[in-house]
């Protein structure tokens, strides 16, 4: 009973979060298709870290991301996640979606994604602008 009560609580926060995150983030992106659900997805990931559900932040991960953060300990995913030093974040900057992939920024960090099927998958997070050069991330599977 507890676990069923523990998810339906899950999923109702996730239903306010991606409510509240898409109504912001539409703000931010215009009228570029993808950007909300994009910030939702990038959010959802850092509340999934910030509560230690790294379980699921881990299924927000595009597979090649997940590749990269395991190194070759297939299953570690989780375990090599708690590792990571993500900063919190609280709001979504800014969102754009550019096709099949996208760019959030949060007030603590930029995070990259990748559209598979009808969701949005992390490609890279925990990255930080250096100027012309390419982000450096915490988390990269490109």
């Amino acid at each position: 009973m507890r676990t069923k009560v523990a998810m339906t609580f899950r999923a109702l926060f996730a239903l306010a979060a991606a409510a509240a995150v898409a109504v912001g983030a539409t703000a931010c992106s215009g009228s570029n298709p993808g950007s909300a659900e994009a910030a939702v997805a990038a959010t959802m990931f850092h509340d999934d870290v910030r509560s230690g559900d790294v379980e699921a932040a881990c299924g927000l991960l595009a597979p090649g991301t997940v590749e990269e953060l395991e190194e070759g300990e297939p299953g570690s995913c989780a375990i090599k996640l708690r590792e990571v030093d993500l900063r919190a974040t609280s709001s979504v900057l800014e969102s754009e979606a550019y096709g099949s992939d996208a760019q959030v920024v949060l007030d603590e960090d930029t995070v990259f994604l990748v559209q598979s099927g009808q969701n949005w998958k992390i490609t890279a997070a925990g990255c930080t602008s250096r100027g012309e050069r390419p982000y450096d991330c915490l988390i990269d599977g490109s």
